[in-house]
């Protein structure tokens, strides 16, 4: 597994990937549904070059994407991570891997000394990655987000540098 720069090439599996409900369920609305060829494109477009957007590759496959948004102004030692997995490559221990090598990334960058991760509470799987990367809780945002009309309870999930 390596986390690389997204390539033009990439666009196909993100139509394939991020047209899955399995993969779009609990994550961010932002995320346009249907996910269409335009949306790849900008996309990738938006990430080459980008630090803290990084396409993860798996035996020379795309497999998903990780990102990194830093805060802004008293926040902007902190960032908030996601991630996500094609479908047919969840329950491997990739998503682990994957935040591991980013999160390790990230803390090597001497402006960042915290990373929170918010998680949908259902999201259990997702949850477990980030407890195998010494993420811990923080809280529960109740009904903090909505999507499709349902609420979610969400896990803050944080780590620091040292």
């Amino acid at each position: 597994m390596i986390l690389r720069e997204f390539l033009v090439s990439d666009a196909q599996s993100l139509l394939d990937c991020l047209n899955d409900d399995r993969v779009t369920r609990y994550i961010t609305s932002a995320i346009p549904q249907p996910y269409l060829e335009q949306d790849a494109k900008c996309w990738v477009d938006l990430a080459q070059g980008n630090p803290l957007i990084k396409a993860i590759e798996h035996e020379g496959v795309f497999i998903g994407c990780i990102s990194a948004t830093v805060g802004a102004f008293e926040y902007n030692r902190s960032a908030e991570i996601g991630y996500w997995l094609g479908y047919s490559f969840w329950d491997q221990g990739l998503a682990t891997l994957a935040v591991n090598q980013f999160v390790a990334d990230i803390f090597n960058r001497a402006d960042i000394e915290r990373l929170s991760c918010s998680v949908v509470c259902e999201n259990i799987a997702s949850r477990k990655v980030l407890e195998k990367n010494g993420f811990g809780l923080e809280g529960v945002l109740t009904k903090a987000s909505c999507k499709h009309g349902v609420y979610y309870d969400e896990y803050l999930m944080a780590k620091l540098s040292s």
